[in-house]
């Protein structure tokens, strides 16, 4: 950097002078001087002598050379499903950031635990032993329903949660709860738009709108966005029980009601429509289109061989698909897609099956969520620097940005956005050889 002209031409007009009186060279050291190198030298010898940081315990969980954090997984294997060995999907992840220096030189030390998904007694007992008696700093993994509020709204501990959340969850929320799926309330306008430019909702279209009762704000939102593109209502239908044989029932009740008023199609307001659908239609013989514009989680693979239901329904199916098909990247390693499977393949000795149509392990999604929000926590607690504590990563997250993330071709954190995915919205179809989701085809 040039130094201001008026304290470098000064001292020059004095040199001669000083030059006249033989003045020692010693002497002349301490005069002003033209040249930058003294203060180039000044400069660089204060780099030299800075000390490094030093690294302390700065919150519950992180200490000056770990940073404890806690993965959990719903237990699928009570549905019939195989994910392969969960705990090693998280340790592989969290073992690539400690061989690449750590965070800011601490080491991630992870424990982990998987829960029942159904009801809610085992899941609060696992937030009680992570919070009181682990003492982790935050939580990964997939957290359903409102599980993240048992450490975000009453103990202070970070999630990154690889599920779908709410508006409502982040305003509860006092400690950062970041989830890697866009939040569902922020869409529903673009989504029902997407339909309608598609030409699969149309205004005077008569439809039906069938959600949970969990999610009414979800459902009303739809209604709102329906109602005012001119698209006609007849029947408007929530699910209250997550019983398996009493769900049914009530599902039936409504299918009849749809039916009877004429729907001409019918409308799913959350994720766990297309699996409400699915078993109503078969169950009495509909064949109306059906419309998943929230059809994140639905794994054909799971209401088939868990619930037994025929996937014939889902080729009535127009969908909204985000998330691009992993298997689609692993081939040129599009969003570290490669990178994260084969790196869990080669510490394992676990094969992960990318044709999920087949009958192998069910290992594909899990090893790409373990990555994804072992990426998010790794990068925002880096941003958040030395002094890290739940206070600096919220700032972090909240000034971060675009990030990158396995398997998400867009993402980003920012003020008031703590929903990754920036994935945009494409029509899509359902897919029966392989079992997935698909964008374009017919």
């Amino acid at each position: 950097m040039s130094t201001p002209a008026p304290e470098t031409e000064e001292p020059a007009t004095e040199e001669p002078g000083t030059e006249d009186q033989g003045v020692e060279p010693s002497q002349a050291e301490d005069a002003p001087s033209e040249t930058p190198e003294p203060v180039a030298e000044g400069q660089a010898a204060e780099e030299e002598t800075a000390a490094p940081v030093v690294l302390t315990a700065t919150d519950t969980g992180v200490t000056a050379d770990t940073i404890k954090i806690a993965a959990t997984f719903p237990d699928l294997s009570v549905l019939g499903r195989d994910n392969g060995d969960l705990e090693a999907k998280f340790q592989v992840a969290a073992d690539a950031v400690n061989q690449s220096g750590g965070i800011i030189g601490r080491q991630i030390d992870l424990i982990f635990s998987t829960y029942v998904p159904m009801g809610e007694a085992d899941a609060e007992a696992l937030c009680v032993r992570n919070v009181e008696d682990e003492g982790v700093f935050a939580v990964v993994g997939i957290l359903l329903r409102d599980m993240p509020l048992c450490y975000t709204e009453f103990n202070n501990t970070i999630v990154i949660n690889a599920f779908e959340s709410t508006a409502e969850l982040f305003g509860r929320s006092v400690a950062p709860l970041i989830s890697t799926n866009p939040l569902p309330e922020r869409l529903v306008e673009v989504n029902v738009d997407t339909l309608l430019d598609s030409g699969h909702l149309a205004p005077g279209m008569r439809i039906a709108v069938h959600g949970l009762a969990t999610r009414e704000d979800l459902h009303n939102r739809y209604l709102q966005a329906l109602d005012s593109r001119g698209v006609e209502v007849v029947a408007h239908t929530l699910r209250t029980t997550f019983d398996v044989l009493a769900a049914e029932s009530e599902v039936d009740i409504f299918a009849e009601r749809w039916l009877a008023n004429g729907a001409e199609a019918v409308l799913g307001s959350s994720p766990e429509s297309g699996l409400d659908f699915v078993g109503a239609y078969e169950r009495r013989g509909i064949d109306l289109p059906m419309l998943l514009p929230e059809n994140t989680h639905v794994v054909p693979s799971l209401m088939r061989d868990s619930f037994g239901y025929s996937l014939a329904p889902l080729e009535l199916a127009v969908v909204l698909v985000r998330d691009v098909d992993p298997a689609s990247l692993y081939p040129e390693n599009i969003a570290g897609v490669a990178d994260c499977l084969d790196r869990f393949e080669s510490a394992s000795g676990e094969v992960v099956n990318i044709d999920q149509a087949d009958d192998g392990l069910d290992n594909l999604v899990p090893t790409l969520l373990a990555c994804q929000v072992i990426d998010i926590f790794a990068a925002v607690a880096r941003a958040a620097g030395p002094e890290l504590t739940t206070e600096s990563f919220a700032a972090a997250a909240e000034s971060f940005g675009p990030i990158e993330v396995t398997g998400l071709v867009a993402s980003s954190l920012g003020a008031g956005k703590f929903d990754v995915s920036d994935a945009p919205a494409m029509v899509g179809f359902f897919d029966p050889e392989a079992l997935v989701f698909t964008a374009g085809g017919s």
